[in-house]
């Protein structure tokens, strides 16, 4: 069967019995049912006796070496929690609910003292995917990672980064922040 030929369908949809087929890739068995679990193009393999949903626009999975865009959630004595959000040139954002982890001496090439310095939680940060496997661990270390959209301390806005100074800085309270900040800060659209 061609590409063009592949039947369209949507999660729910009857694709066989399981007398005819093994629930593949992208279906589930149900009461002697085969069902699609996720839209995409239907794939009847007759070799292996098995039906298969090819996703059409697959969620994004995230890798070793990817360029990621997360949130700080939570940070601990020597490790930050981030949601991933978004992998770098992948046209979806990444499923609900992943998170990986920055230890301390993966934030920056200087000696990180204390943590709580250099993230906050709320704290937009770009990163580098460095272990997937059995937890997602990230780095920030290279001048291209690190905070791309930073939080005020006091009042929890956005800050502003001044060159000159090398520090982000609220306008409203007037105070600066030395944290580990991206060279691509404010030089990147973010969609919150």
């Amino acid at each position: 069967m061609s590409e063009a030929e592949k039947e369209i369908v949507y999660p729910g949809d009857k694709v066989g019995t399981s007398e005819e087929w093994l629930a593949g890739e992208g279906t589930y068995q149900e009461k002697g049912n085969i069902y699609a679990a996720q839209f995409g193009k239907l794939e009847l393999d007759e070799e292996d006796l098995e039906a298969k949903v090819e996703a059409i626009n697959p969620v994004v999975e995230v890798e070793k070496d990817d360029v990621i865009y997360g949130t700080i959630l939570m940070r601990k004595k020597s490790m930050a929690v981030v949601t991933i959000d978004k992998v770098e040139g992948a046209s979806r954002d990444v499923k609900q609910d992943v998170e990986g982890t920055i230890h301390i001496s993966e934030i920056s090439d200087d000696y990180t003292e204390e943590l709580e310095n250099e993230y906050l939680v709320g704290d937009i940060i770009r990163g580098k995917v460095i272990q997937v496997e059995p937890t997602i661990r990230l780095s920030t270390v290279g001048k291209k990672y690190g905070i791309v959209r930073g939080c005020c301390q006091e009042c929890r806005k956005p800050m502003e980064f001044k060159r000159k100074k090398g520090k982000l800085y609220c306008p409203d309270c007037e105070i600066y922040a030395d944290r580990k900040i991206s060279s691509v800060y404010g030089k990147i659209k973010l969609s919150r």
